[in-house]
Formats: structure tokens, C-alpha cells, sequence
């Protein structure tokens, strides 16, 4: 289908992404990348939000895309809860949506059966980790029911989320859209390494080791952690970077001075300037224990930096063991030591990755190709609905 086409004989499609909120996570930038590139001739963007706040709020409100906040609380069925629900299904209702698209955790509960009693023509689920918050019980039963029965499909990123939608949910494969994976390689390609940044922290000529995730207890950091001691060891020139934050950090910041790492680690919280800031790395690391597929290894690729990651979700199949980086298994802090300490050592080796790392992102990882791919898959589930609200008796 030609990414031209329109909707209403011309007029675009009313299209709702519902989030959470907005802070420096991977799901919440692939949706500011999603509303920066999408064709406005195609859809229409609005935007709800359980919390309207974060980092990434005002670029998001820079690009004239409404948002509006249904500040669902943690029980869905608490008075507040449904309160908003309703106010939400009356804005679709009254504005004749045609998609709804939801995006994260609870609104992938929720979010669907507040489309369907709005009428609106397509739901979709996105699932763009495995599914570990679920933890089984009514959640994980729920999840699966609307997988199954009330979305018109579940947009992943990675053949390990569809695999898992298929095996754990039961969902049909003619249901599960993979859209793959990008990032937005000409803003790697323009940044320059952050010279500023390595004298304030006192880089000098030190080898740089870093992770970039929030400081959740899913991002595996203690691992990185128990990896960061065994390398100061082994290897004493190198200096560690963690880029994030979150509720971690304060226990992750006393359990690095038990480690011995004080004034070896450097956590730099939140950056809108990551590109720049691992070009400042020789290795970029991936301590996740559970993933889609992350879109900081892309960017780490894209940047030039070899990637040393655990072996979770969606990763291998963006990085190639002993190719494009180093997959060691899910929690193992030595595996991980000894595969940088390859790479540290062995400067001809970790160039020769980079160099390939970045080939590879350049050559399957551009974002402007994903988007064209979730455009094409909201056209298509509208053409079998039969067009969208605004054009229907």
C-alpha cells in the first residue's frame, strides 16, 4: 500500500496511542519517533496518557500532537479508575477514532475494552518486551483473553515476543504483526563524541565500559555491577558509565561503593544526548534479565560501539555472538566480565565489531522503515473493518 494513501475519501485517520507516561524508556521514545515521522497526510496523532509527565513530554508537545491524561490508578477497578475509563471511551466515542493503539502495560489491559464499547473500528496491542510484569494470576489470564479475542492484532518488535504471544498466550499467528526494529541512524551519525562530559567526569585516556537503561530492577544493574569489580580488577584503566535513573539508584549507588568501584563509577542519570555519550564508550553493555528487543543496543550499534549483552528476548537476533558483539547467559556477571575484558583487551578485535556493529545497523535499522511498517499495518486493519468511524453508517 503506497505510505500516500488517506482515509474519508482524503481526510486522514483519527489515530490514539495510549501510553504511560513520559520518561527516557525504550517504548516511550519508539512512540516520540513514531509521532515525529509519521505521514500527517496518513493519520491523524493524539496521544492519551496515564501520567502526563516525564522528560520526553515537551518534545512531544514541541510537535503539536495533543495529549490528553486518563490518570488511571494501580486498581482498575477503584472509583478513579473508572471514572477515567469512561472519559476516555467518551473522547474516542465523541471523536470518532478510527485506531486505537495501546501501547504498555496496563493499557494493554484495559485499553481494549475501552475500544470496543467506543466503537472504534481497529484496537491493537503493542508488545515490546516479553511479558514479565504479568507475573501470572488474573493479569496474565486477562492479557491473553485480549490477545486473543478482543484486539485485531498485537504489534511486536522482535520473532521472541511472537513466539512468546503464540506459545504462552495461544494467540494466532495471523494475529501478531513483527514490525521489527530501528533507530534513527542520521541523529547517531551527527553526534559527536561528548568531550565536555569525559573531562567533567575525569575520563582522561581510560577505557569506558558503560550501561544505558532505567534503573529497574528488569535491567539486571547489580549483574552489571558484579561484572564492573571483576573488570576494575582485572583491568585497572577502565571507567564505568550508568546512563538512567530510576528507583534502583540509590541501592545500586551504595551496593558499587560496597563493590570497591567508587570513583571508578560514574552514574550520569538521564541524557538527551545519548548518541554522544557512547561514542565515549569502547564497550556499550546489556544487563537486562528480560527484553524485546532494546533500542539502545541499536543505537550502541549504530554508534560504532561493540555490545556485550545478556542473552534475553529479542537480542540475539540483532546481535551476532563473536560478529557484532557478545552474548553471555541471563544473569551471569563473570560470563559478562570475561567477554568486555576480550574486547578491552583486544583493541584490533573490538574496532573490527564496531565496525561491523555499524554496518549492520545501517544496512536493517532504520526507524523511518518501522514506522512505514506500523502505518501500513493500521491501513490494512482498517480496509478489513471496513473503513474507518468517520466513514461508516
Amino acid at each position: 500500500m503506497d505510505r500516500a494513501d488517506t482515509h474519508r475519501g482524503g481526510t486522514p485517520a483519527k489515530l490514539v496511542l495510549w501510553a504511560g507516561s513520559f520518561e527516557h524508556a525504550g517504548t516511550q521514545r519508539f512512540l516520540l519517533e513514531l509521532l515525529r515521522r509519521m505521514n500527517r497526510e496518513r493519520f491523524t496523532p493524539i496521544v492519551f496518557s496515564t501520567l502526563a509527565e516525564g522528560e520526553l513530554l515537551p518534545e512531544v508537545e514541541a510537535l503539536g500532537v495533543p495529549v490528553h491524561e486518563f490518570g488511571t490508578g494501580r486498581r482498575v477497578l477503584s472509583p478513579r479508575t473508572v471514572g477515567d475509563l469512561s472519559r476516555a471511551a467518551a473522547f474516542l466515542r465523541r471523536e470518532r477514532v478510527d485506531v486505537l493503539s495501546c501501547m504498555l502495560g496496563l493499557t494493554t489491559l484495559v485499553g481494549p475494552f475501552v475500544g470496543r464499547a467506543a466503537g472504534v473500528p481497529v484496537v491493537v496491542n503493542n508488545q515490546r518486551n516479553l511479558s514479565y510484569w504479568l507475573r501470572g494470576g488474573a493479569r496474565e489470564s486477562v492479557y491473553g483473553f485480549v490477545s486473543r479475542r478482543v484486539v485485531d492484532a498485537v504489534i511486536v518488535n522482535s520473532a521472541a515476543a511472537a513466539r512468546e504471544l503464540s506459545e504462552r498466550f495461544r494467540v494466532p499467528e495471523s494475529k501478531i504483526e513483527n514490525i521489527g526494529v530501528g533507530t534513527d541512524l542520521e541523529r547517531i551519525a551527527r553526534a559527536t563524541p561528548a568531550e565536555d562530559l569525559k573531562r567533567e567526569l575525569g575520563l582522561g585516556e581510560s577505557k569506558v565500559v558503560g550501561v544505558v537503561a532505567k534503573l529497574s530492577p528488569v535491567k539486571g544493574h547489580g549483574h552489571f555491577l558484579e561484572a564492573a569489580a571483576l573488570i576494575s580488577k582485572a583491568h585497572g584503566d577502565v571507567r564505568f558509565l550508568i546512563v538512567g535513573d530510576g528507583s534502583e539508584r540509590t541501592r545500586l549507588e551504595r551496593e558499587a561503593g560496597e563493590l570497591g568501584l567508587s570513583g571508578k563509577i560514574h552514574f550520569i542519570g538521564v541524557r538527551d544526548d545519548v548518541p554522544a555519550v557512547l561514542k565515549l564508550m569502547d564497550v556499550l553493555v546489556l544487563s537486562s534479565l528480560s527484553e524485546g528487543s532494546p533500542n539502545v543496543v541499536l543505537e550502541g550499534m549504530a554508534a560504532g560501539v561493540p555490545v556485550v549483552a545478556m542473552r534475553v528476548g529479542g537480542v540475539p537476533e540483532v546481535v551476532e555472538d563473536g560478529v557484532s558483539g557478545f552474548l553471555v547467559d541471563t544473569g551471569d556477571a563473570p560470563g559478562l566480565s570475561n567477554a568486555v575484558l576480550r574486547l578491552l583487551n583486544d583493541a584490533d578485535r573490538a574496532r573490527e565489531m564496531g565496525k561491523k556493529s555499524r554496518a549492520i545497523a545501517v544496512e536493517n535499522y532504520d526507524i523511518n522503515r518501522v514506522v512505514a511498517r506500523v502505518e501500513d499495518v493500521f491501513s490494512s486493519l482498517l480496509e478489513r473493518a471496513g473503513g474507518p468511524a468517520g466513514g461508516r453508517v
